[in-house]
């Protein structure tokens, strides 16, 4: 039962502004300008809660998220405890735009005072003010890109079952449409409409065994999706490199270019290659005008961290951070 000491305002937008920059010099957010701080802060309610206030529950999609002004929290997930966060957390974001349905358990460990965001209005932020929308994509690629530089071994990414289109001659419109709908996929709920703009920016190449894409360190600017052929990728370490594989279905250098980072490996073809090159630059033109694919974007960069984070790393500070800091 979630039980409110107060419902009237104790914090001016002045105030909520303050506690969100100090969030952002803290580095748990992201920096965004005072313009977008100020449009969150006066969406967001500042609400009390007693001691032992259950404000989300386990098995239920988040419908609110909090950042905490004073007191704690102890946050859960799968009948697990994951830990304790305090003031400057902001609890239940990453769950909102993973779109995860499992939820997590926050129950007030002290009396608490939090700035509270419902999911529905966090939504009509994104889709108002697409600059907001950007800055949350960019972040969360970020985050999610150094989570997977930290694996000791990095996974291949070769899809068992891929139709592949005999590209006798070339890709035609249809061709690039069925593969950026890729089930699992980032546009696999978008419209046709919002693909056809992206399949049309979208550049064809064939590249030859032994050719390389791109080497580790290089400025970042274009995704490549495989639609025939391997990749073979490799990253420098301290100890030593790490390899793997991408095959057909999957795409590589996106989150780097997304997140305006560096190439964090080299990408050498493998076998002759044919993929589907995009600059991001484009493609962010397209979210613009399309925030749905967007925000589809956004929780499936989202949840792919979610799910690298519960299958490859222990429950407890990774998945307690993810759950506790906000991208937005």
């Amino acid at each position: 039962m979630m039980e409110s000491l107060g419902a009237d305002p104790t914090l001016s937008i002045f105030e909520k502004m303050l506690h969100l920059q100090r969030r952002q010099t803290s580095g748990s957010l992201s920096v965004v300008s005072a313009g977008q701080l100020s449009i969150v802060a006066d969406q967001m309610h500042d609400r009390s809660f007693k001691a032992g206030t259950v404000l989300l529950r386990e098995g239920e999609a988040p419908v609110a998220a909090y950042s905490l002004v004073r007191g704690r929290v102890r946050v859960s997930r799968r009948g697990q405890v994951l830990g304790e966060v305090g003031p400057g957390a902001a609890v239940g974001v990453g769950g909102i735009v993973s779109r995860d349905a499992l939820g997590l358990g926050v129950v007030a460990v002290t009396d608490l005072l939090a700035l509270e965001l419902d999911r529905e209005t966090l939504v009509d932020v994104f889709e108002d003010y697409f600059p907001f929308l950007l800055e949350a994509i960019r972040e969360t690629s970020r985050r999610h890109l150094d989570r997977i530089k930290r694996l000791k071994e990095v996974p291949d990414q070769l899809p068992a079952i891929h139709p592949q289109p005999s590209l006798v001659d070339g890709l035609d419109f249809v061709d690039r449409l069925l593969l950026l709908k890729t089930p699992e996929g980032p546009f696999e709920r978008s419209s046709i409409d919002a693909l056809a703009e992206i399949a049309q920016r979208a550049r064809h190449r064939s590249i030859q065994p032994g050719t390389t894409l791109w080497s580790e360190g290089e400025r970042a600017g274009t995704a490549c999706l495989i639609v025939r052929g391997s990749i073979q990728c490799s990253a420098s370490r301290p100890d030593e490199s790490v390899q793997f594989r991408a095959g057909s279905g999957t795409a590589i250098g996106a989150l780097e270019s997304i997140a305006r980072q560096r190439r964090w490996h080299d990408a050498v073809a493998e076998t002759r290659v044919d993929v589907l090159e995009h600059d991001t630059n484009d493609l962010i033109d397209v979210f613009e005008d399309n925030v749905e694919m967007a925000m589809d974007f956004l929780a499936w960069v989202s949840s792919a961290a979610l799910n690298l984070i519960e299958t490859t790393f222990a429950p407890g500070p990774e998945l307690l951070d993810f759950f506790t800091t906000s991208s937005v």
